[in-house]
């Protein structure tokens, strides 16, 4: 069990998840702004600049080392894509005091070391352009390597037919052909622009009786708590598109993009069910029948962005069996909407999805995650389950029949 306190600290909302599961202490600053071609490249070479080298850490061996020696901390940055915004998160996971033999405040220890990594940036000069190329080399390394991923570069184009004239289809690790232009004043501004005016949140967890709310004073202090409004993108009407793309490789890659009309909590969540239903899980439609039963794909599933309405398949299957492939995926769809489940079913996918998410409270990190969901959303644990226990075969299948398909990309061999 878990329960969950915000406060607010140096005006920024400060989240106390409060949990005996875990030795550790998961100490989070999660960071949010409006997801833009313009920054959304330059954020992520922030963010991965932000974690390998501070002020008193010079290198990364360095700070590595230190962080070794407190009982192996562990600090990462991430970015991802939440509603139609884009987040950067850094988060220091350590070892809680109370089971040290020796008397060591961890927490201070490690809030110094958050404040290093965020203050850092405001004083990158002529010092650090060395530094600051070998990073935007790894970036662009790191990205031309994706694009030899045929599976990545597939959903990657499938994105950018569907969203064509939107900021969705930019991914949260930003757009290869921007990186060599980033210069590190470029660095600097950014980094200025998310301290002063992103939504910052703090979240830590894990058994905290001992934290006071002075241990977490100056990690990042603001004039006045900003709150931006979280919200996905609005329904728009499909338009059927089509496109097929050639290359060398020996596994076609079919991939549907679908738009689904769900607004309140309860088609949102039946929106979710609907997807596991049809291809989120092993005992999905499209995994028993079109994987199993039909040997029609070597791999397939589907997903979905529920804050968006956003539903995607994805396929690896044999070049001259695509079209096959295709009409199958449209047939599993079509059974859901004409209510063709049973309740046996039905039962079974949200219990699934009940034991899913125990196993991911489980875990320190998934419970933040899911914490700061809640803290966007404005929900609870009980909000979440009375959506769940709403769903029934007729709500799942009128929601079912508000999915339309919008685009279909194929990269199949030449």
């Amino acid at each position: 069990m878990y329960n969950v306190q915000t406060k607010t600290i140096d005006n920024i909302p400060t989240v106390f998840i409060h949990t005996e599961k875990f030795k550790t202490i998961n100490l989070k600053i999660q960071f949010r702004s409006g997801l833009e071609r313009e920054r959304v490249s330059k954020r992520y070479l922030l963010s991965r600049m932000m974690v390998k080298k501070t002020g008193s850490f010079e290198t990364e061996s360095e700070l590595l080392k230190y962080l070794a020696h407190h009982y192996g901390a562990h600090l990462t940055s991430a970015v991802t894509k939440k509603g139609r915004d884009h987040a950067m998160s850094f988060n220091l996971e350590f070892i809680n005091s109370k089971f040290v033999k020796e008397d060591l405040n961890l927490l201070k220890k490690m809030s110094e070391v958050l404040k290093d990594v965020l203050k850092t940036p405001f004083e990158y000069d002529a010092e650090d352009t060395q530094f600051f190329e070998r990073e935007k080399r790894l970036y662009i390394n790191r990205l031309k390597g994706l694009k030899d991923n045929k599976a990545q570069k597939s959903f990657e184009n499938l994105l950018n037919v569907m969203f064509k004239d939107e900021p969705y289809k930019y991914l949260s690790h930003g757009v290869l052909e921007d990186i060599e232009n980033i210069t590190l004043e470029d660095i600097k501004d950014e980094h200025e622009e998310m301290m002063k005016n992103d939504e910052a949140v703090i979240l830590i967890a894990g058994h905290l009786d001992e934290v006071t709310d002075d241990s977490l004073k100056g990690l990042i202090t603001r004039d006045e708590t900003i709150r931006l409004p979280y919200e996905g993108y609005s329904f728009k009407e499909v338009t059927e598109k089509e496109q097929t793309d050639k290359e060398s490789v020996e596994q076609a890659k079919l991939n549907m993009g679908f738009r689904a009309d769900a607004n309140s909590a309860e088609e949102k969540m039946a929106l979710n069910v609907a997807n596991q239903m049809f291809g989120g899980s092993a005992t999905s439609y499209l995994f028993k029948n079109i994987r199993e039963k039909e040997s029609l794909a070597y791999q397939i599933h589907s997903q979905t962005d529920i804050k968006n309405g956003f539903l995607f398949v994805l396929a690896g299957v044999s070049p001259d069996q695509v079209e096959k492939a295709k009409s199958a995926v449209l047939h599993e769809l079509q059974r859901i909407k004409d209510g063709d489940f049973t309740e046996e079913f039905l039962s079974e996918t949200k219990h699934l999805m009940r034991v899913n998410r125990n196993e991911i409270v489980d875990k320190p990190k998934g419970l933040i995650a899911l914490v700061y969901n809640q803290y966007l959303n404005d929900s609870t644990d009980d909000d979440w389950e009375q959506s769940l226990s709403k769903v029934d075969h007729e709500l799942i299948v009128k929601v079912a029949n508000q999915i339309y398909l919008d685009t279909v990309y194929t990269l199949t061999g030449k």
